[in-house]
C-alpha cells in the first residue's frame, strides 16, 4: 500500500514522501522479555560486563481512531558510573522523495528520487550532551540522525550535491511531521543509578516494529546495552477497516461506494424537511 505524505512549500521548492513498503508483521516479543542478544559488536560480553536494566510503561503502541499521538516512560537501573543513551528506530522502508516546483501557478513534480532503509522514525535521547559523548569516540553503534541518513542507499545514483538536495528534502518532509525530532531528548539519572526518559510518538505514526535501544558508556566507550521490541499497530475497529481494504480490496470499495450514496441520500432528505 502506497501512502502520499502532503507536502508544504518551502523557498518555492515542496517536497513529498511516498512509502513504498507496507507496514510489517506486528508479530514479536513482549516488552520485559530477556534482553537481545546481539549486542553491538563493541560491547564485551565477559562476565564482568555492567548490569544494565531496562523496561517501558507500556508493552506496545495502540493505534486508534482517536489517536492524537503517545509518550511512552522508559526506565531502568545501571551499575555506575556511567551515561545512559537511548535510540529509537522504526521500521525501515524504501521512500520516494518528490520535487516540486511552483510553474504558472501550478505545482508540478520536477524530480524524484528513491531511498532505501529509511527508518520510518528516528529518536535520541541521552543524559549527556550528545555531540559530547559521540566526540570522546563512543562506537559507531550509536548514529546521530544525520550519520544513520547517510548510510541510506539512493535506488538511483545521481551527483552527491543532488543527492544531498533530496535527503534534506527527506529530512523536512519527516520533521513537520515530527517523526524525526529537531531537538535531543533528556534522560534523568537519580541516585546515580537510576534513569527515566520520554518517548514521544507522533500522530502519524507509522505502524511496525520499532527498536528501542538503550546503552551504557563509560570514559566514552559502550560497556553495556539492551534492545527491546516495540509493536506499534492499529487496535479496535480502525484495524479491522484497514484489514478489510487490504484483504477484500473490491468489497471495501463497493462497500464505501454505497455507504456515500446512503449518506448522501439521507443528507438530501433531511434538508428537505427544514
Amino acid at each position: 500500500m502506497v501512502a502520499l505524505l502532503a507536502s508544504n512549500a518551502v523557498l518555492g521548492v515542496a517536497w513529498a514522501q511516498r512509502v513504498e513498503q507496507g507496514p510489517g508483521s506486528l508479530v514479536g516479543p513482549t516488552l520485559g522479555g530477556p534482553a537481545d542478544s546481539g549486542l553491538p559488536p563493541s560491547v564485551p560480553t565477559s562476565p564482568g560486563t555492567p548490569e544494565l536494566i531496562v523496561d517501558l510503561s507500556q508493552p506496545r503502541v495502540s493505534i486508534t481512531s482517536a489517536f492524537q499521538g503517545e509518550s511512552l516512560l522508559l526506565f531502568g537501573m545501571f551499575d555506575p558510573p556511567g551515561e545512559i543513551v537511548v535510540v529509537v528506530q522504526g521500521p525501515a522502508a524504501r521512500e520516494t522523495v518528490l520535487r516540486k516546483e511552483r510553474f504558472l501557478g501550478l505545482w508540478l513534480n520536477t524530480g524524484r528520487q528513491q531511498f532505501d532503509d529509511v527508518p520510518a522514525y528516528y529518536f535520541i535521547a541521552a543524559s549527556a550532551p550528545l555531540q559530547r559523548l559521540l566526540a570522546r569516540g563512543a562506537g559507531g553503534e550509536i548514529l546521530s540522525l544525520d550519520d544513520r541518513l547517510s548510510s541510506i542507499r539512493p535506488v538511483r545514483q545521481r551527483s552527491p550535491a543532488r543527492l544531498a538536495e533530496f535527503r534534506q528534502g527527506l529530512v523536512e518532509v519527516k520533521r513537520r511531521e515530527d517523526l524525526y525530532p529537531a531537538n535531543f531528548g533528556h534522560v534523568t539519572v537519580q541516585a546515580s543509578r537510576l534513569f527515566r526518559a520520554e518517548l514521544p510518538f507522533p500522530s502519524r505514526l507509522p505502524e511496525g516494529t520499532y527498536d528501542v535501544r538503550t546503552y551504557l558508556l563509560r570514559d566514552g566507550k559502550i560497556v553495556a546495552a539492551v534492545s527491546r521490541p516495540l509493536p506499534v499497530g492499529k487496535v479496535g475497529f480502525s484495524a479491522q477497516l484497514a484489514g478489510w481494504s487490504t484483504d477484500e480490496g473490491p468489497l471495501y470499495g463497493l462497500g464505501a461506494i454505497m455507504l456515500a450514496l446512503v449518506l448522501g441520500w439521507l443528507g438530501g432528505a433531511v434538508l428537505r424537511r427544514l
